[in-house]
């Protein structure tokens, strides 16, 4: 709850937050509990109980993380590059949530003595009727930046491919010899995948977290939490399987 306090600060509707966090709290607590309580000693307890536990520490270290990100939020970042990551696009142009990464992007693109390159990054999904790098094209245009700054990149369709595909666009645009700055703007509750997965691309980033509204925080942070776990189900059932046995040592 300290963790998730910044992100929701001066922001109305906070129940909307805070009550579905405390019921899932208790929620976890019980299933983390009951198992071991009903049928002690037992290996499939255990197992369960331990499957409840390794859900809980990925969650508290997100959101410990996603905490940290947005505190470090590009501080003393000088970028030659802003890497504005795909969302919702619908007929009226970017959702509120592409709309709010964007203005945090202009805030820092104008604040830079050396304007960078925007890379606009995302396809155009099934229900979408353009692509999102274009809608965010359309929109910075509209917000009076220059065409000539934007990069679209309009072929990824996750946050994988977003950051794959942004790396290619960057080094075939780079042309100095040093390394370029790179900094990736996202939503706050999508900053620590977002980091880990340009680890996996071997890219150094700096992360810029727009702020998410109270309505969607939870709901959001859980669809994160889960895509988590499916990016690091090989690490974490070697996790699972160690805290059942070490339980399961202790019990007996």
């Amino acid at each position: 709850m300290v963790a998730i306090a910044p992100l929701v600060k001066g922001q109305t509707n906070q129940r909307l937050v805070w009550i579905p966090l405390l019921a899932l709290l208790i929620a976890i607590s019980l299933l983390i509990i009951l198992p071991i309580t009903i049928w002690p000693a037992h290996l499939i307890s255990n197992a369960i109980s331990m499957g409840f536990v390794t859900w809980y520490t990925v969650a508290t270290l997100y959101l410990w993380l996603t905490n940290w990100y947005k505190r470090q939020s590009h501080q003393s970042t000088k970028p030659d590059y802003l890497v504005v990551l795909g969302a919702k696009v619908t007929s009226s142009g970017p959702s509120k949530t592409l709309t709010r990464r964007l203005q945090t992007a202009i805030a820092i693109y104008t604040d830079q003595s050396v304007p960078p390159k925007l890379v606009l990054t995302g396809g155009q999904g099934s229900d979408e009727p353009q692509s999102e790098a274009a809608a965010m094209a359309g929109y910075l245009v509209r917000q009076q930046i220059q065409p000539h700054q934007l990069l679209l990149e309009q072929a990824a369709t996750s946050t994988a491919t977003n950051i794959k595909f942004s790396k290619q666009v960057i080094e075939n645009d780079w042309q100095a010899s040093r390394k370029p700055t790179i900094l990736i703007v996202t939503s706050d509750y999508h900053l620590v995948r977002s980091k880990l997965l340009a680890l996996q691309q071997h890219l150094p980033v700096s992360l810029a977290g727009s702020w998410t509204t109270t309505e969607a925080l939870i709901p959001a942070m859980l669809r994160e939490i889960a895509a988590l776990l499916l990016q690091l189900k090989w690490p974490l059932v070697i996790f699972w399987i160690e805290l059942t046995f070490l339980a399961q040592s202790i019990s007996h």
